[in-house]
């Protein structure tokens, strides 16, 4: 993860960088996904870059390429600081979610699927738990969220983490893997649907 504070002056140049090494990025060996987190008016002032690759391996290599030196070069002209907060491949991995090998990582947008198919059974079932049980609302969250996510961490998270496992690590690669499983989780999420709204809640 990398963090930019660009000088205002340079906004369009560091538009073209991001274009630029967003290419070059996708075209290295074992490159995953890449996140740009844009300025916010009234918070955050500065860009945070995210990219993921299947190793750190692999992550290793890119950092010591001529490519990435030569981006890096332009970088300090466009900025007035750029601090790296780390190489850790485990960066934004839900703490339900243990890559198993765990040199591969799944896509960011694959955790957040598989997390809404842990946690959607575990918060309907939870409400009808406590559904009649009057607390103070802070309270009664605080309660529900207690239980969600020690369904998540124990029962439903490892569920998932075992039965999408070839779907969370398919390589870019395996485009064939990435959409039947994507498929079934979004098949899952609408027959769950179908089964709970033939639930009666009072």
């Amino acid at each position: 993860m990398a963090v930019h504070n660009v000088r205002l002056s340079m906004a369009n140049d560091y538009a073209r960088w991001l274009e630029d090494s967003g290419k070059m990025e996708k075209e290295f060996p074992g490159f995953l996904s890449r996140e740009v987190i844009e300025p916010m008016d009234g918070g955050q002032e500065f860009y945070t870059l995210v990219v993921r690759f299947d190793s750190s391996a692999n992550l290793g290599r890119w950092l010591d390429s001529g490519e990435w030196k030569g981006l890096h070069t332009r970088l300090q002209k466009l900025v007035e600081r750029a601090d790296r907060f780390g190489t850790d491949e485990q960066y934004l991995t839900p703490f339900w979610y243990r890559p198993d090998p765990p040199s591969v990582q799944a896509p960011t947008w694959k955790i957040w699927l598989s997390t809404v198919a842990a946690l959607y059974p575990s918060i309907f079932i939870i409400s009808l738990l406590l559904e009649s049980v009057t607390l103070p609302f802070a309270a009664m969250l605080l309660l529900s969220n207690l239980l969600a996510v020690a369904s998540v961490s124990w029962i439903t998270g490892p569920i998932a983490r075992r039965i999408l496992k070839s779907w969370m690590t398919a390589r870019q690669a395996d485009h064939r893997i990435t959409i039947l499983g994507t498929l079934a989780v979004a098949g899952a999420l609408v027959l769950l649907l179908g089964v709970f709204l033939q639930v009666p809640i009072t």
